[in-house]
């Protein structure tokens, strides 16, 4: 198990953008929108389409890299690449080889034997329904690099092209001191509206549910508390977006304990101790 990290300062809308065959409806510019909804649409499934080259302008340091309400496969592949150049291919600094984006979420020991998806446990099309596909990758230390390659193998896919509603490129802070676990929760909530006739009956509005994480940051030093938690909080705001990464060598988990959210609140830095701080954390998912 390794220490919650929360990813902040998203380089991707000030990046150039190129690469791939891209729909000319839905553009690549559009995974530099905050609505997830407005997605990038790839013109066919071929390895050269599907691919994104990012300039980031210039060496910025870089630790988790997401995408975000996705269309993948449950077979798709993607693979990461840092670099020297547009391409990458000199000065590589980072290459993942191809990953799987659906990694399994299920032991098999959770899964009846004649379940579909025993064998990998991963989602099933019928789970999937009615959440928002992230995935992020958490290297295991920052990368400083000013080109970025992303690209996606999904030759299966039913739909005759990928799409992606956002990419996310960001620097991470990793406490040095887990949240406590007192106070430690992952929620889902619901806005979906409720109205009752005057037989009793009710009639729903659905609204899809959102995920809360709650905890707190204790047992800081005086400088990890104002340094890191201060800064993330009065850079980012309660509208800047982070990723919630309860903890980065999770794999079974990780779909469920990941996300794009926000700051819900502000909270502020307190010295229980001297030298000692600590801080509150409530971060909701964007959908």
């Amino acid at each position: 198990m390794s220490n919650t990290l929360i990813a902040f300062n998203n380089r991707i809308d000030g990046a150039t953008l190129s690469g791939g065959s891209w729909s000319g409806t839905l553009p690549l510019t559009n995974i530099q929108s905050r609505q997830l909804a407005k997605v990038a649409r790839s013109s066919n499934l071929l390895l050269a389409s599907t691919l994104i080259n990012a300039d980031i302008t210039a060496d910025k340091l870089v630790r988790v890299i997401g995408i975000v309400n996705h269309n993948f496969s449950l077979t798709a592949k993607f693979r990461i690449r840092a670099g020297s150049d547009n391409t990458p291919s000199t000065g590589v600094l980072l290459d993942t080889g191809w990953i799987n984006i659906w990694p399994s979420v299920y032991a098999s020991t959770s899964l009846e034997w004649q379940s579909t998806n025993w064998w990998a446990g991963r989602y099933s099309d019928e789970e999937r329904a009615g959440i928002t596909p992230e995935r992020f990758y958490v290297n295991t230390s920052s990368i400083n690099a000013r080109y970025w390659r992303l690209e996606f193998d999904d030759a299966s896919n039913t739909d005759g092209y990928v799409q992606i509603g956002r990419l996310f490129l960001g620097a991470g802070w990793q406490t040095k001191v887990n949240p406590q676990y007192g106070g430690l929760s992952l929620g889902l909530e619901s806005p979906t509206e409720i109205q009752t006739a005057l037989s009793g009956a009710e009639y729903f509005d659905k609204r899809t549910s959102f995920r809360v994480a709650r905890f707190s940051t204790e047992w800081m030093s005086e400088s990890e508390g104002m340094e890191n938690a201060f800064e993330i909080q009065r850079q980012m705001g309660i509208d800047g977006e982070v990723v919630y990464i309860h903890d980065p060598d999770d794999t079974s988990q990780a779909l469920r304990r990941q996300f794009l959210g926000r700051l819900r609140q502000l909270s502020p830095i307190e010295y229980p101790y001297v030298s000692l701080t600590k801080t509150a954390w409530e971060i909701r998912e964007l959908l």
